[in-house]
């Protein structure tokens, strides 16, 4: 009796096929040798370890790199998310075999403060065996999703750590594309939360990359922050902002802008990503680092100008090369002449496992033959030949500038990716603005003359060669990032010329909306907002009528750069928090809740717009499409009675905290309309959740519902097309 060959259409076999397409994809079918001559050869002679040592750090290279998460958010919320993680998860995974072999539990990483970081060094085959280890797994996808877990190489969350952030403090992320270390300053600056205190700082994330600059945003999206600015400049010439803070008098004229901290994480060669960036074994070159160096100096240098005197900076790359690390630093104190100096932070994180930074260095030229000094520097190319900063310091002026103060990481040291951080504190006056800071506390008249005269000027503008070049240096270091939304994006993808560059979408202007409007007395009326709640910080994206658009929330210190005079200045791509949209067909209050910007107005609200409903009632408002106020509780249609039509918070009571899905409390906005209800979600954000916490598809919206809102879109184009045409005539 034969046998009958299986159909290959099963889920589960369609899955595992999807799986491999996407490897081969991602991989390339050939394997990559983990083995690189040169890449050996050179980091040996610069004398990174010893050679006992040496031979353990390029063995571990070769061993792929486990997998870590950041629990992310407020103070109010990584809390009992973390508590979570352990008591109900990790704490049952201590004692798991999987065919004869005992599984490693997931790890807090013992450096990172309160336990938030964690590392799984698991292979699939484990999760899909281990029922313990898939329901961590999906909880880690879940959580992801919901913006409550940050999927992140472990020393990628080193800088902003070292960086020492405050909530009240402005700091600037030069180079900030994909994100990760971005959402952590956030973190920093909203660590009050908890206190439901609005910080007074700002956030403003570069990069130069204008596609780059948008995906950072996406990243940024769950953090939801009024605080936050993004920007698309090159790193070296980001542009002077006159901004008025609390620090000048009202009667002083405003001075180009400052920042208490500063990150430059600088495009780089990324080979410290190795052991997860696999095709650096083949494409490995220390012409890498030399073709990024002076960009590195250049960026490191204007986030030293930049800084406010006392403030803290900080340089890091994911290289082991010295010509994109020491020497960087080496020449930029030169540069700076005493202004800054270079910080021992060997006592914080103190479990933080790490090696002192060089002293002395190799360097060679593309031919792979050791250069000495400048007078064996012979190459007549002037684009071939070395700068004279890649040559190490002499040791007198190494021991003056403290380079062992610099921090490297190495991945044999606790199992991690290789990284390179210094921290710097700005001393003394590097800038004309720097100067006048101190004219200002020593009591002494600043006219505007002496403003316009101190212009701070960044370096020279790069040839239009190299700036395209440039703009897509960042792309290559992709890789420090583990999330998989980041490192999916390969870099001939990121690819943006000078000429895409200045032909991307102009960005819709940026508005501060009239304390008086009309549009805010009708919100605030209708939705009860506390009289205590800024009027003079909401912001449209174009003209000061509401109609048809959304509003947005932006902090003090964000409201003082958009009103600055020179702005215009500063290409913005994003900022302000959206807290209500205009929907046309309604006659009554047409402004709708947002479900972004749901936790911030939510404090400021009274108690006229809310429902608090059970899981029960959630399942149906998730699941229906439009359920109708009978659908629900008594007690739910009472409530609904006492309310106008219009948009409403609904809280979700979870009375029973063992079963539920959740992990922590939910608010979503809800539209009450004349006799059903609608979740104002979209749709991706509404299957995901339904799918998480009921594992149910919703029901799709009703086709005739679609007709109707259609034509209703059709006729409002129409009249206004007609309202335009005679305001012309």
């Amino acid at each position: 009796m034969g046998y009958k060959k299986k159909r290959g259409g099963g889920k589960r076999e369609q899955e595992k096929l999807a799986a491999v397409k996407e490897w081969q994809e991602r991989k390339g079918f050939d394997p990559i040798e983990r083995n690189n001559e040169k890449f050996r050869r050179y980091y040996k002679s610069q004398k990174l370890l010893s050679d006992e040592e040496f031979e353990e750090f390029y063995q571990q290279l070769k061993i792929i790199l486990p997998s870590t998460f950041r629990i992310t958010g407020s103070k109010s919320t990584v809390d009992e998310i973390a508590k979570v993680v352990k008591e109900k998860y990790v704490d049952h995974m201590h004692n798991i075999t999987i065919d004869g072999e005992q599984i490693e539990p997931p790890s807090s990483l013992p450096w990172y403060p309160n336990n938030l970081a964690w590392k799984i060094n698991v292979p699939r085959l484990v999760i899909r065996k281990s029922p313990e280890f898939n329901e961590f797994h999906k909880f880690i996808v879940a959580e992801t999703e919901a913006g409550n877990i940050s999927r992140q190489e472990a020393v990628s969350m080193v800088p902003p750590l070292l960086m020492d952030i405050k909530p009240h403090q402005w700091v600037l992320d030069m180079c900030a594309a994909p994100g990760s270390k971005t959402a952590q300053i956030i973190e920093a600056i909203h660590f009050n939360d908890k206190l439901n205190e609005m910080p007074v700082g700002l956030v403003v994330a570069n990069d130069a990359n204008y596609k780059r600059s948008h995906m950072l945003i996406h990243q940024l999206k769950r953090l939801q922050s009024p605080c936050f600015m993004a920007t698309n400049h090159d790193a070296a010439h980001l542009p002077n902002i006159h901004v008025r803070t609390d620090e000048i008098s009202k009667d002083a004229e405003p001075l180009p802008w400052q920042f208490d901290r500063v990150l430059c994480d600088v495009p780089c060669s990324g080979d410290g990503t190795i052991r997860k960036n696999e095709r650096i074994w083949s494409n490995w070159s220390p012409l890498m680092g030399i073709s990024l160096h002076s960009t590195q100096v250049q960026i490191f240098h204007r986030g030293c100008q930049l800084l406010k005197m006392g403030g803290r900076v900080v340089y890091s790359t994911c290289s082991f090369n010295p010509i994109e690390n020491e020497a960087v630093v080496a020449e930029v104190l030169r540069q700076t002449k005493g202004a800054i100096r270079l910080l021992d932070v060997s006592k914080e994180l103190p479990e933080l496992k790490r090696k002192p930074g060089l002293k002395t260095w190799i360097v060679t030229n593309r031919e792979g033959v050791v250069i000495k000094d400048m007078s064996e520097n012979t190459e007549t190319d002037p684009k071939k030949k070395l700068p004279a900063s890649v040559f190490p310091p002499t040791p007198q002026e190494a021991d003056q500038m403290n380079l062992d103060r610099c921090v490297r990481i190495y991945p044999h040291q606790q199992d991690t990716g290789g990284f390179f951080i210094a921290v710097f504190e700005k001393v003394g006056p590097l800038t004309p603005g720097d100067r006048l800071r101190i004219a200002l506390k020593q009591g002494q008249k600043v006219t505007e003359a002496d403003v316009t005269t101190a212009e701070d000027i960044p370096p020279a503008k790069r040839p239009v060669e190299e700036e395209e070049d440039i703009i897509t240096k960042k792309a290559k270091t992709i890789a420090e990032d583990n999330a998989v939304s980041e490192t999916e994006v390969q870099p001939e993808e990121s690819k943006v010329t000078l000429k895409e560059r200045r032909n991307a979408p102009k960005e819709a202007p940026f508005e501060m909306m009239p304390a008086e409007s009309t549009d805010l007395t009708e919100i605030t009326k209708f939705y009860g907002l506390d009289s205590n709640f800024p009027r003079d910080q909401f912001l449209l994206r174009s003209g000061e009528n509401a109609k048809n658009r959304s509003i947005y929330f932006v902090s003090k210190a964000v409201k003082a750069v958009l009103e600055s005079k020179d702005f215009h200045r500063l290409q913005t791509v994003n900022t302000g928090v959206r807290l209500f949209v205009h929907q046309n067909s309604v006659e009554r209050n047409p402004f709708r809740l947002t479900s972004e910007g749901l936790s911030l107005i939510n404090p400021v609200l009274s108690n006229k717009r809310r429902l608090y409903i059970s899981t029960v009632e959630l399942k149906t408002l998730l699941v229906k499409a439009f359920p109708r106020f009978e659908e629900f509780s008594d007690a739910i249609r009472e409530d609904l009675k006492k309310m106008e039509p219009g948009c409403c918070v609904a809280h979700i009571d979870f009375t029973d905290k063992k079963d539920r899905n959740l992990i922590v409390p939910m608010i979503l906005p809800v539209w009450r309309g004349t006799d059903s209800l609608n979740v104002l979600l979209n749709k991706i954000d509404k299957k995901s959740l339904c799918m998480r916490l009921f594992d149910i598809i919703p029901e799709s919206t009703p086709e005739h519902l679609i007709e109707k809102s259609h034509e209703h879109h059709l006729r409002r184009e129409r009249d206004l097309k007609k309202a335009s045409m005679s305001e012309e005539n």
